[in-house]
This record gives structure tokens, C-alpha cells and sequence, in this order.
């Protein structure tokens, strides 16, 4: 496998990850807005100091993952996903280890990220991995229960 930054040529791959990882854990991808992000990764993370990776395996993108800073001190990741006949295996753990380490290595001090209660997988991944529900309450749509999560770096 090999992990590496993506490009705007990605684009088609990454929303097709994106997507089925959301249909699998219950949430339908209409219900996710902007995210347009993922047709421009070099614009809406690259060039902004960010940052989005892809682990492929051969020709196919099996896991995915970005961040984008929000102060100086803070960035927030952003597209986790693991392709469904993939997840438990470590691949999430291996993007998410990777962001961490370098926004350590461009001095951010704190991750936050938002996900779902009812995308279980994530829900239970992020607080396994040291980060501390901050907030908890509906999404702006009603359908979901929003969840937010720190971690210090």
C-alpha cells in the first residue's frame, strides 16, 4: 500500500470512497454538505496550509483523510474514511496517526473534528484514540446527533 498527498486529479476516487463509506455507516452523502471540498483538495487544503492524504492499495483508494488549520494553534480534520471491506484493519488509525504527526512537525498544538453519533464507527474510533467529546446536540438538518472532539497534541 501507499499512502501519499492527494491532488485535484484524485477527485472522482475520493468522493466515491467518501460516498460509500458514509452509505455504509447509515448516513446518506445528500445529507453531508460541502463537499466540493474533495472535487479541489490542493485549494481547500493544500494551499491553505493543510493537508490530504490517500492510502492506495494498487490502483484503488482505500482510505483518505485531510485537515485544514482553523487558528494557529488548531487544525481540523476533515474526510476520514475507510473503504467499508477495509475498516478494521488500521488504516484509519494510519491516516489519522499521520495527520497528527504532521501538524505536530508545522507546530499546531490541538485537532478538533466533528462526526456523528450515528456513524458508530467514528464515534467510537476517536475517543479510543485520545480525543474528548466537547459537544453533543442535532445537527442544523434535525436527522443527526452532532458530536465534536478534541485532542492535544
Amino acid at each position: 500500500m501507499r499512502l501519499r498527498r492527494a491532488t485535484n486529479a484524485d477527485a472522482a476516487s475520493l468522493v466515491a470512497l467518501h460516498e460509500r463509506a458514509l452509505r455504509d455507516a447509515g448516513t446518506d452523502p445528500a445529507d453531508v454538505p460541502g463537499n466540493d471540498d474533495l472535487q479541489a483538495v490542493e485549494q481547500t487544503f493544500l494551499d491553505v496550509g493543510g493537508e490530504f492524504l490517500v492510502l492506495e492499495d494498487g490502483d484503488d483508494a482505500v482510505a483518505m483523510g485531510g485537515y485544514r488549520p482553523v487558528d494557529d494553534d488548531t487544525v481540523e480534520l476533515f474526510r476520514i474514511a475507510v473503504t467499508p471491506e477495509r475498516q478494521r484493519q488500521g488504516l484509519g488509525r494510519r491516516i489519522v496517526d499521520t495527520l497528527e504527526r504532521r501538524a505536530r512537525v508545522h507546530e499546531y498544538e490541538r485537532v478538533v473534528l466533528e462526526t456523528v453519533v450515528e456513524q458508530t464507527a467514528a464515534a467510537e474510533f476517536y475517543p479510543a484514540r485520545g480525543y474528548e467529546e466537547t459537544y453533543r446536540g442535532a445537527t442544523e438538518s434535525g436527522n443527526y446527533t452532532l458530536l465534536r472532539f478534541e485532542k492535544a497534541l
